[in-house]
């Protein structure tokens, strides 16, 4: 005779149970519920990494396919940046990391590394790319009737001396001054949970449809790109300051860029405000050290925190702007998380005088909300315009003016 089998209670039904022997005093069968609600959450936690794993593996052996079709015949490297051909544009982007390299071929890991990895990244940019994204479903594609693949795609990884390194850049601010343009220079530092070949595509897809000339540059941190692993990005992200700092002076001093501008998101905030405090601590180039304008997108940061080093912005750039969304689901639970308000959550209002507050409504541009700085069509065109201003007031560029405790910020509308 077959034993039946009895099915395990749900991490609902625990809950239940646990609710009950607290409100009935029950201690000892409260602590074993902790005890095996723990336990579960632990095991469903390493399952969900092992399914996030796998998943990530399958897509990037799909998009390594994806990637050998597009690139027959090989695609060179379009030196006329914003040019593009009958296929697309190779945008080449200027990075440094502190990431270990993958053993074998070309990449980077989620490890720290001692010292700064220096290199380019080309990245393709197909034509039918559309400004603010990285590529979209093929739902979405349906939807627009246009079927064409529109992903960006990293094509190639060459590590670079940081002499080598310096020269190209140099060589391209060079051409910028030539057209008459600029130079400008953009780095991007990226957030929480993000790998190096997605950083090094987010910041190709800011560098195009932002349009500035001269060279765009990232810096990749070793994020984990686990949603799993918060607490491991929290430390990591304190351990990268100093060569956050390097990067960033560096840059500012060999790129040859008259101006070099700043967008850091998320807990990439927290590098960022470390690098600046930093930077006014050396008596050597705190007083020339200087950006153009700083944009701090969805600040994964404590508010009183950010309170405290706010005043370093004003002092190291011409202009320092904060974009907040309510829609941010990504910071809200860091709220939740650490007990504290956070900089980039809209409410209470992060309002600190020298920096422009904005917030920013509903795009509706990606599950969590938290990519709004890049996708939103009406908020890369305000960090255009404070980038290469064109004279246009703030009614003009879909902005409105709020009140919050006494003080002026800024909501951003949808673009026409």
């Amino acid at each position: 005779m077959a034993t039946a089998v009895i099915p395990e209670p749900s991490l609902a039904e625990l809950l239940a149970q646990l609710k009950e022997a607290v409100r009935t005093d029950d201690r000892d069968r409260a602590t074993k519920l902790q005890r095996l609600i723990l336990q579960r959450l632990s095991f469903e936690s390493s399952e969900l990494a092992n399914i996030e794993r796998t998943v990530r593996s399958l897509m990037e052996d799909l998009e390594q396919r994806a990637l050998e079709a597009a690139t027959t015949p090989p695609l060179t490297l379009d030196r006329e940046l914003g040019v593009e051909s009958a296929k697309g544009t190779v945008f080449p982007v200027w990075f440094g990391t502190n990431r270990k390299p993958v053993l074998k071929g070309q990449g980077f890991t989620g490890d720290r590394n001692h010292g700064i990895t220096y290199g380019r990244a080309d990245v393709y940019i197909p034509k039918s790319h559309r400004p603010g994204e990285t590529g979209s479903s093929l739902f979405r594609r349906l939807l627009r009737l246009d079927l064409r693949d529109d992903h960006l795609r990293l094509q190639k990884i060459t590590g670079q001396t940081p002499e080598d390194f310096y020269a190209e850049v140099q060589a391209v601010m060079q051409e910028a001054r030539n057209a008459g343009d600029g130079p400008h220079a953009l780095v991007y530092l990226h957030g929480f949970n993000v790998g190096f070949n997605a950083a090094a595509i987010r910041a190709a897809q800011l560098g195009k449809d932002l349009g500035v000339p001269g060279a765009t540059a990232f810096f990749s941190w070793p994020s984990r790109d686990s949603v799993f692993h918060y607490t491991a990005d929290e430390a990591t992200i304190d351990a990268s300051e100093s060569a956050i700092t390097t990067f960033l002076v560096d840059f500012a001093a060999k790129s040859g860029a008259d101006k070099m501008h700043v967008i850091a998101h998320s807990m990439g905030n927290r590098g960022l405000l470390r690098a600046l405090q930093r930077i006014a601590a050396n008596a050597e180039i705190r007083d020339t050290m200087r950006f153009g304008q700083i944009f701090l997108a969805a600040p994964d940061v404590d508010q009183d925190l950010f309170l405290d080093l706010a005043w370093l912005c004003g002092r190291h750039a011409e202009r320092t702007t904060l974009y907040s969304s309510h829609r941010d689901q990504a910071v809200h639970a860091s709220y939740w998380k650490h007990a504290a308000p956070r900089a980039g959550y809209f409410l209470p209002y992060t309002l600190v005088d020298g920096v422009d507050t904005i917030s920013v409504p509903d795009f509706d541009v990606d599950l969590l909300g938290h990519s709004y700085y890049a996708q939103a069509r009406a908020l890369l065109d305000d960090i255009r315009e404070r980038i290469l201003p064109s004279g246009k007031s703030s009614e003009q560029r879909n902005l409105s003016a709020l009140t919050y405790d006494g003080k002026r910020l800024w909501s951003l509308q949808a673009a026409e």
